[in-house]
């Protein structure tokens, strides 16, 4: 699991309660990075090749599949993740 610089700066942000979420869902993402299964909600997304989100209460992280890598680009609340 990597994550972008800007991904990783955002990530320091968020809130300790959320980091902590996130770092949980994490260990079954890896498991996973394509299904969804409590704890751990995951969709695709519509208009991009390859991108997905993890959703953690009302904080979304966007990321990418390469290969057997999962890259986080993106880290933020659902008002603002999705903006370019």
């Amino acid at each position: 699991m990597e994550f972008t610089s800007s991904a990783e700066k955002a990530f320091r942000r968020l809130p300790q309660a959320v980091r902590r979420r996130f770092s949980a869902a994490f260990e079954l993402l890896w498991q996973d990075p394509r299904r969804g299964r409590p704890g751990c909600d995951v969709r695709r997304l519509s208009g991009a090749a390859n991108a997905w989100r993890l959703r953690v209460g009302d904080y979304r992280g966007i990321y990418a599949i390469e290969g057997s890598k999962i890259v986080f680009t993106r880290f933020g609340h659902r008002k603002d993740v999705y903006r370019s």
